[in-house]
């Protein structure tokens, strides 16, 4: 019979995010400290297309702060709609020798996928930006509905929540 393996906290969210990612698409990064924030931009992937833009990058770094602080603070899921028009969530973590929040990869509804040409325009415009590019990424990114935005992250939930148990106390 195996054995269940104990970790440390770091792997354990490690696992968690990697599982999250297999079974969503979704990528997501976690954040201890607001010294960290800065760095969300780059694992982010509709960040990296937006770094091109340093007005885009200062906005993605100040809305990523404020709901890594909300998220922290309140001890509450965050649910927003970055500058860049995608739906993301922070999800507070605290295990015994870690804690920060998980922010997601953003998604987009199926209206935004129906708006796209004028979305991209908006964002070319507005942050001097490649078309061509915007429009690759665009490709990327995940649609979901409410509903699996909601039952998304109910699972990351539910996988930290299996991976907390699995940590050294």
């Amino acid at each position: 019979m195996g054995r269940i393996r104990i970790m440390d906290s770091l792997t354990a969210i490690q696992y968690a995010m990697d599982f999250y990612y297999e079974i969503t698409g979704l990528r997501s990064y976690f954040v201890q400290g607001v010294d960290e924030v800065d760095s969300a931009k780059e694992k982010n992937f509709f960040c990296k297309t937006l770094k091109l833009s340093s007005k885009a990058l200062n906005h993605c770094d100040a809305c990523t702060l404020e709901n890594y602080t909300n998220a922290l603070s309140k001890n509450e899921i965050q649910m927003y709609s970055c500058h860049a028009g995608l739906v993301k969530w922070s999800v507070p973590v605290e295990f015994p020798d870690a804690k920060g929040v998980i922010v997601s990869e953003g998604v987009i509804s199926s209206q935004q996928v129906a708006d796209k040409n004028q979305w991209i325009d908006y964002l070319v415009e507005k942050y001097n930006l490649p078309r061509n590019i915007l429009m690759e990424n665009y490709e990327h990114i995940v649609e979901m509905t409410e509903k699996q935005v909601d039952d998304s992250v109910k699972l990351l939930c539910a996988l930290l929540e299996y991976y907390r148990t699995l940590c050294e106390e």
